[in-house]
């Protein structure tokens, strides 16, 4: 494994390559300001297109071509449109009014991923905490071997499943039962790829949210069912959304294995580790952008500047690339590729055993005492 901490020791002397702080002065402070008619229109046009293919893929009499078509033209939106979440986990309080009630009224509730199951995304960008046990989206799959990758793609087609079960039966019941409620809370209500990860349980107006939408959520299940069994919706309906769903969780797996290298063994690590680390993506433009929607393929640079919105990183990148000297580190965050990102992570793998000591080890650092006694 590459010594990335050494890596980063940038120095800011004349000639040399610029520091990281030095580098953010080359952005144009306009590329911080978010857009918000184009994330509403962005949203309203990817969602417009994954329900319309959804609808029309369900009303087709029997499956064929032109079903799986639709489907794959629902799941390419929908991704687009539920990856607004990362985007939403970012905004700043008053950035932009309404947007995220909006996002999970037309794609959160009736995807049942609602928007408040990510906020534990932003320990994924902590310093102390990325790429340790207490990341909730980091696991060493470099280091763990490729049949833990391969079994790491394949979990997501039960995701339908699990989330119908997380807010149609768990939930509820855990509602009656304080202490299954701690267990869903800490460790069943958030998105993330680390099961080892736990999050502080909701408190105050973020624990009243957190209620509002699982009801919204039993109310839509509940609805669905009950119009399943009246025959107002046909079976097909069904098995075409979870069809959708499922396509939308597998590509997701496969773009977040192009979003890190995952060699880290469980030690926390400095920003500048973090940012050679992560990957952009170079790719075909237009299927790059269908895998890596919302600014995802550059995945290095939004842990550099993770206050940028997603429509600002190409022109960023574009601007670094131009102005940063051949042996910027920098540069080393690019990959040719999605592709290219998982065959490097594929070969690392090779020979893996599993997650390592240290992994483990890292939680006696990072817990405080009170969880280690549990």
């Amino acid at each position: 494994m590459r010594d990335l901490t050494a890596m980063m020791e940038l120095p800011s002397a004349a000639g040399a390559t610029p520091t990281l702080r030095e580098a953010r002065t080359l952005l144009d402070p306009d590329l911080f300001r978010p857009r918000p008619w184009l994330y509403w229109a962005d949203l309203g046009l990817s969602a417009a297109i994954g329900w319309s293919a959804l609808v029309a893929a369900a009303l087709r009499a029997r499956p064929d071509a032109e079903t799986a078509v639709l489907v794959v033209v629902a799941a390419f939106a929908f991704l687009r449109a539920v990856l607004f979440i990362h985007e939403i986990s970012h905004f700043k309080k008053g950035a932009m009014p309404g947007f995220e009630a909006a996002w999970n009224l037309v794609v959160g509730v009736p995807m049942l991923v609602p928007s408040v199951s990510y906020a534990s995304h932003l320990d994924h960008h902590r310093k102390l905490l990325y790429g340790t046990i207490r990341d909730p989206e980091y696991l060493p799959l470099g280091l763990m071997g490729r049949g833990r990758i391969f079994g790491f793609v394949l979990e997501t087609l039960l995701v339908p499943l699990l989330l119908v079960v997380r807010f149609g039966v768990i939930g509820p019941l855990s509602l009656l039962v304080p202490p299954l409620r701690a267990v869903v809370e800490e460790r069943l209500s958030s998105l993330v790829i680390n099961p080892s990860y736990r999050r502080p349980r909701p408190r105050g107006r973020e624990r009243a949210i957190w209620w509002g939408l699982e009801i919204l959520m039993l109310v839509w299940i509940a609805a669905v069912a009950a119009a399943v069994a009246t025959g107002r919706l046909s079976w097909r309906a069904l098995v075409v959304w979870y069809a959708v769903a499922a396509l939308v969780a597998f590509v997701n797996q496969i773009r977040t294995l192009a979003a890190h290298h995952y060699r880290n063994p469980g030690a926390p690590v400095d920003t500048g580790t973090q940012l050679l680390d992560s990957i952009n993506v170079r790719g075909m433009p237009f299927l790059t952008e269908l895998v890596f929607p919302v600014g995802l393929k550059y995945h290095a640079l939004h842990h550099f500047v993770p206050d940028m919105p997603y429509h600002g990183l190409a022109a960023a990148h574009a601007r670094l690339m131009e102005a940063l000297p051949a042996d910027s580190r920098y540069r080393e965050t690019e990959e040719a590729g999605g592709w290219a990102a998982i065959a490097r992570l594929w070969r690392d793998a090779a020979g893996g055993r599993g997650a390592p000591e240290t992994w483990r080890e890292g939680a006696e650092v990072l817990m405080p005492r009170e969880e280690r006694r549990r």
